[in-house]
């Protein structure tokens, strides 16, 4: 039996709004199916960036840190 024949079923022994209201439920939840693995991926994505930002940040703290403390050591004469 084909998909059809299921869509026609449906559409046969439901009332017309039940059965668009069940086609635009199975739309939306095939729509999620397959753009939640996306956005999970672009999140992933997102985190990554974020935290390769944070790491170059410190990194160029921890460095001007260092050059401001070996300013302040040196003995100005």
């Amino acid at each position: 039996m084909s998909p059809e024949w299921y869509i026609e079923r449906i559409f046969k022994e439901l009332p017309f709004g039940i059965a668009v209201g069940m086609g635009v439920f199975l739309v939306l939840l095939l729509i999620v199916w397959i753009l939640l693995p996306l956005w999970v991926l672009f999140i992933q994505w997102n985190v990554g960036k974020i935290k390769d930002e944070i790491r170059r940040l410190v990194d160029l703290m921890e460095k001007n840190g260092w050059e401001g403390r070996k300013k302040d050591a040196t003995p100005n004469d």
